[in-house]
């Protein structure tokens, strides 16, 4: 009897685990990643383990089409009708994995799963982080203003002066981080890392910590909690000392921007301030918010509670607008610095600008909308958005409740895990002829029909109610801090090494460096380029 009952357990088991996932389940239809990939997920996590997930999606996609099965419940999607737009435009929520971007134990905007709490808080921020809010405030000039006339362009004419070096990949960390805060928090209680070396390397370190031991948080939240809960870290001690120190150098900032937000706007004596735009206005939401029921206003009454809310929503927007923005401009400085002939273009069009952004001239600069305009500037930014993308790898969803199909997949039954990732859609040779090249070109001369459809695949911020909130201040950031170096400087590669991107979901260059030489433009607004 006993005998007989292991038997039948052994059949069902090997029924449900390797049979009916292999042969009978609607995946079954769609091609396997690898062999193993119908019956076991111990292949995609070993590739995920091992740091080879987006290149190993690609090739699979590559050999295989728009749609591939990654393990026995989950596929991986390559194509617009019937993928992205189906997915991220169709309201399919977010898988777990998103639970590692939660701070101080409590969700954020990016790190909540289900679309409507989701749609409660960006509602609670959109406008001021609108193109058109974003291109006309204040604060977002003054901010930009200081920053570039005060701290980057005078490192770089230092530099320029000197004939020194400059470690642009770090730079770029200070000088997008002092974007992001001073926005955030206001200019007088931003990060000014730009400026202050020591705290830039400080935070830069701690950063770069927390982002090397995502695997089993991320994969395997609850193995994870478990063997830690019995004395088994499989993080090591100190990735959480790093995490503490930034959740409390952004409480600190948080602080700041309290005792700040009845601060006039603009210039006060010496002193450059401007208001804290974004936490003010999550603030002034969460008071709003609260007052609408019964339990929330219990709630808001926890001060401690409602402060750790915001500061876990705000130090995710400090992460993601430095991390991404940096690793762009990197690549963007190293793109124009190895391609004279767009070098020189880029300048001339920087010729144009009025007032101009050279240094030692008034501080005046032009307005944001002027900026936009620039073609091949805007040409410049896409395509390095496009080749070098800084967040290349999976976004993951899981399929609702009614079946869906995807990429002429069988109807999907709910709780499947899919997910599309930039790299492998920006690639595209339909959309990008001669994908692997940088070439801005292909923006600068294409024709309506044809920038239509490189935007259908363009997902360097996603898509969707979930695409990046901060699109439009990146966008912004990212073309002053062009025009402003290209407008003064010629750069030139001193030492690339290591310039491919790692295989992560975040990708910066394999050595965390880019050497540039800056040669100050002898005339850059006057006769013919230097």
């Amino acid at each position: 009897m006993l005998t007989s009952l292991v038997i039948a357990g052994i059949g069902y088991g090997i029924y449900k685990y390797i049979i009916y996932p292999a042969f009978y389940s609607p995946l079954a239809a769609i091609p396997a990643a690898h062999f193993t990939a119908s019956w076991s997920p111990l292949w995609i996590l070993w590739v995920r383990y091992s740091s080879i997930e987006v290149q190993t999606i690609h090739k699979a996609h590559v050999k295989h089409g728009p749609i591939v099965r990654l393990g026995p419940n989950e596929i991986s999607v390559n194509c617009v009708d019937g993928g992205i737009r189906t997915i991220y435009a169709g309201g399919f929520e977010k898988w777990s994995f998103y639970d590692q971007f939660e701070n101080y134990g409590v969700p954020n905007m990016f790190s909540t799963k289900e679309s409507k709490p989701h749609s409660i808080r960006k509602r609670m921020m959109t406008n001021v982080y609108s193109k058109t809010y974003v291109q006309s405030s204040k604060e977002a000039y003054l901010n930009t203003r200081s920053i570039l006339f005060d701290r980057l362009l005078p490192v770089l004419d230092a530099s320029a002066a000197d004939e020194s070096p400059i470690d642009v990949y770090e730079l770029n960390y200070a000088t997008t981080m002092d974007f992001a805060t001073s926005y955030i928090f206001g200019l007088s209680n931003d990060s000014n890392f730009i400026q202050d070396v020591e705290m830039r390397k400080k935070y830069l370190s701690w950063h770069f910590k927390r982002d090397e031991h995502g695997f089993w948080f991320q994969e395997l939240p609850r193995f994870a909690r478990l063997v830690q809960g019995i004395g088994i870290r499989l993080v090591p001690q100190w990735v959480d000392a790093a995490n503490n120190e930034i959740e409390a150098w952004l409480l600190r900032m948080c602080k700041r921007a309290q005792q700040a937000t009845d601060t006039p706007d603009g210039y006060t004596g010496m002193e450059k301030v401007t208001r804290p735009v974004v936490y003010r206005q999550l603030s002034e939401a969460f008071k709003k918010s609260a007052a609408k029921s019964e339990e929330e206003e219990k709630a808001a009454k926890e001060v401690a509670s409602e402060e750790i809310h915001i500061a876990s929503e705000l130090l995710d927007h400090v992460v993601a607008g430095m991390d991404t923005s940096a690793i762009t401009l990197t690549y963007l400085l190293w793109e124009v610095s190895r391609n004279p002939r767009q070098q020189k273009a880029l300048r001339n069009e920087m010729r144009q600008l009025s007032p101009s952004l050279t240094v030692g001239k008034s501080p005046n600069m032009p307005g944001a909308r002027c900026i936009d305009a620039c073609p091949i500037l805007h040409a410049v930014v896409m395509e390095t958005l496009r080749r070098h993308t800084a967040i290349p790898g999976s976004q993951p969803r899981i399929t609702p409740s009614t079946s869906t199909s995807l990429a002429g997949s069988p109807p999907l039954p709910p709780g499947v895990r899919v997910s599309a990732q930039a790299y492998s859609l920006h690639r595209n040779e339909g959309a990008f002829p001669d994908a692997e090249r940088w070439n801005p070109e292909r923006w600068f001369w294409a024709d309506e029909k044809k920038k239509d459809e490189m935007m259908r695949w363009f997902w360097a911020f996603g898509s969707g109610g979930r695409m990046c909130i901060g699109s439009n201040f990146a966008m912004q950031e990212l073309k002053y801090v062009t025009a402003a170096i290209y407008s003064n400087f010629e750069t030139s590669i001193v030492d690339d090494t290591g310039m491919e991107q790692v295989d992560s979901y975040t990708a910066g260059p394999v050595e965390d460096q880019l050497q540039l030489k800056f040669t100050r433009l002898k005339d850059p607004y006057h006769g013919e380029d230097a």
